[in-house]
């Protein structure tokens, strides 16, 4: 018999593809994953923002103080309508007045785990907006 050597460079072909693919694509599928991940956590910080930022305009419309915080409340629960995100709301109407300023700080804490990540499940998103009271504004 004789030994034939391209027939055995020939069974090598190949192999380094095969190689780098089984190394590659578990690589690439993590940070796939990892930009997911970081997409959700962006996403939520700007929803809250935008949640903060409605509750202010909200509250700043009111036309008491407690009526303040429960427009706060409300206008969080309408913006984040749909989501299972668990949120607070805490208004400052300390300036409740004409011409004065509302505060209003939201806290979410956003469930991740839906993403199928080994990574904490949930992650605590704040956002804080403030408006001004108008200075002309009707008595209600």
């Amino acid at each position: 018999m004789t030994h034939d050597p391209a027939r055995v460079r020939l069974s090598d072909r190949g192999s380094v593809s095969a190689e780098v693919t089984v190394l590659a694509v578990p690589f690439m599928i993590l940070i796939a994953l990892f930009l997911i991940f970081c997409g959700r956590a962006a996403s939520a910080v700007i929803d809250v923002e935008s949640a903060a930022a409605a509750a202010a305009r909200a509250a700043a419309d009111a036309p008491t103080p407690g009526a303040a915080a429960t427009a706060a409340k409300d206008a969080v629960a309408a913006t984040t309508a749909g989501s299972a995100w668990t949120c607070t709301t805490d208004t400052n109407t300390g300036q409740h007045q004409r011409g004065g300023l509302v505060s209003v700080t939201v806290t979410c804490v956003v469930p991740m785990s839906d993403l199928g990540l080994p990574v904490d499940s949930t992650r605590t998103v704040h956002g804080t907006a403030t408006e001004p009271i108008a200075t002309y504004k009707a008595d209600t």
